[in-house]
C-alpha cells in the first residue's frame, strides 16, 4: 500500500470527519479511498459489484432456502452447485435477451 499526504481547507477537512462519523467510516483514508473508488470505478455498485453481477446475487438471494437438504459427499455439493449455475446462466440469458 502507498500512503500519500493531502492538504485539506479547515471546512473540509471538518466535513470529512463529520462524514466519517456519521456514514461509519474507519477513517478519513477510508472515506478518501471510498470516493476516489467511485471517481475511478464509475460503473460499479455501492457494494463493489458490476450492476449485472449484483443483479444476479439480488435474483440468487431471493430464491427459498429449502433446509431439509443434507449433503453428505462432496458429490452432493457439486450438484447442487451445478444446479445453482445453472439456474445463474438462465437468469443471465433472460436478462441479455
Amino acid at each position: 500500500m502507498n500512503t500519500i499526504n493531502i492538504s485539506l481547507p479547515e471546512n473540509l477537512y471538518k466535513e470529512a470527519k463529520k462524514i466519517v462519523k456519521d456514514k461509519g467510516y474507519s477513517s478519513i483514508s477510508e472515506l478518501v479511498r471510498d470516493g476516489l473508488r467511485k471517481v475511478i470505478y464509475p460503473q460499479l455498485t455501492e457494494n463493489g459489484f458490476t450492476p449485472e453481477f449484483e443483479e444476479m446475487v439480488l435474483e440468487a438471494a431471493k430464491e427459498p432456502v429449502d433446509e431439509s437438504k443434507v449433503w453428505e459427499t462432496s458429490e452432493d455439493i457439486d450438484k447442487y452447485y451445478a444446479k445453482l449455475h445453472k439456474k445463474l446462466e438462465k437468469i443471465r440469458h433472460a436478462k441479455d435477451n
